[in-house]
């Protein structure tokens, strides 16, 4: 290859393929010799490199490439296509401009994103990219990276990655950017992971209880006004949360104006006789829940304890002069970095059970209620109503345990020692 011929541009097809070899240098040389075609088409500039610095064979790589372009434009078939990368901003500012999708599903696919968005061999991929791309990429990057960390990898958590993917591709398929949308997108999960169940860790009554103690003496003798006051808000937060069994953001979405406080005493009276209740029948909370998981509003009725919790939150803003009565009750947005400290030193960041370890979270006070309140009878049809889930995740979740104690209490009842042994 002569150097006037690798420095000119071959013209071909009525002028619109241009072939030539790139003048990128690399410490005085080419960085490349190979030739390359270069056409404009659907309002773009394309380029494609032959893998040849043979003109003759890279001419016969190119005419192919050209004509392949003329009959997916002829057909309609978008040839330029944005990796993405380039265009996932856009999808999530369409998410927070839509009228018709909640608060909190918006930050569901903000959250989710902000996870795919650090796989980079996904987020190189063509806009157009296929089942088995998100698998060779996302989901390898991912079991991977919770074995790093050597964290269980929950089956929940990346079906909900999956979803937002799906969602992405629908969005992308009515913006024309794409020709169609990925469906069934979990069938990619393994069927270890399709199969898993949840594993909700509750406190038992003695848990509870000995968190509770750590954290008395923990607010208590802080080092200053400001630690007591934020260690007594988190214990208060405790303590009203296992009382309500609201989601967490539910709890820390909550403002005054959406709770009232009930004494039951004023109204109990039988012939003029007044019935007196003790403290644990006379107070409630009757909260009026504007924001959840599930876009519905409902009234949540809380136990006595949250009643006292909430009015003793009230009490430590007033005498310290730390929070704010108005607004949402908690005046923050988060209190994982203080109950996590909490749990570490009352040693019940995690809780073995069996072969299994449990993960105790903010998460865990909400099922401390429903677990509690099942302990005492209550009723799991109530129990959702309150909560804001179904009757089949409690069943599914929670009355095993129950029907497990029930049934050895019934054992024992009977004072047999030993199971009768079958031969």
């Amino acid at each position: 290859m002569g150097k006037k011929e690798l420095t000119k541009v071959h013209h071909f097809k009525d002028g619109k393929l241009h072939i030539y070899v790139r003048t990128d240098k690399y410490k005085g040389k080419l960085k490349s010799d190979n030739f390359v075609g270069r056409t404009f088409i659907q309002s773009k500039q394309t380029i494609k490199s032959s893998g040849t610095n043979n003109f003759k064979k890279a001419k016969e790589i190119l005419f192919k490439w050209y004509d392949k372009l003329q009959v997916l434009d002829e057909e309609n078939i978008q040839i330029h296509q944005s990796s993405v990368k380039d265009v996932y901003h856009n999808f999530i500012t369409s998410i927070e401009n839509s009228t018709k999708i909640e608060g909190q599903t918006k930050k569901w696919y903000k959250d989710r994103w902000n996870m795919l968005s650090k796989c980079k061999s996904f987020m190189n991929l063509k806009i157009g990219f296929k089942l088995n791309d998100v698998k060779e990429t996302f989901m390898d990057w991912r079991v991977k990276r919770e074995k790093a960390q050597k964290k269980v990898l929950r089956g929940k958590t990346i079906e909900g990655d999956l979803m937002a993917i799906q969602a992405f591709t629908t969005w992308a398929m009515e913006q024309g950017l794409r020709q169609d949308k990925i469906t069934k997108i979990k069938q990619i999960l393994a069927r270890k992971l399709r199969g898993q169940k949840t594993l909700r860790a509750q406190l038992s009554r003695e848990n509870y209880n000995h968190l509770l103690s750590v954290s008395r003496k923990r607010y208590q003798s802080g080092h200053s006004l400001r630690v007591r006051f934020e260690r007594e808000r988190l214990h208060q937060f405790i303590v009203f949360m296992v009382g309500t069994g609201l989601r967490v953001d539910e709890c820390l979405n909550l403002h005054f104006e959406d709770v009232e406080m009930v004494d039951r005493q004023k109204s109990k009276r039988i012939m003029e006789q007044e019935i007196i209740l003790n403290e644990n029948e006379r107070y409630y909370l009757k909260i009026y829940l504007r924001k959840s998981k599930t876009n519905k509003e409902r009234e949540v009725k809380s136990v006595s304890s949250a009643y006292f919790a909430y009015k003793r939150l009230i009490n430590l803003y007033k005498t310290t002069g730390l929070g704010s009565i108005s607004g949402t009750i908690f005046n923050v947005k988060s209190f994982r970095e203080g109950l996590n400290s909490l749990l570490k030193e009352a040693g019940l960041k995690t809780i073995k059970r069996g072969e299994r370890t449990l993960t105790i979270d903010s998460k865990s006070l909400r099922s401390t209620f429903i677990q509690f309140m099942l302990d005492k009878g209550v009723k799991a049809i109530d129990i959702a109503k309150n909560c804001g889930t179904s009757v089949t995740m409690i069943e599914n979740f929670y009355t095993a345990n129950v029907a497990l104690e029930n049934m050895l209490s019934q054992w024992l009842a009977t004072g047999r020692k030993d199971i009768k042994r079958v031969s």
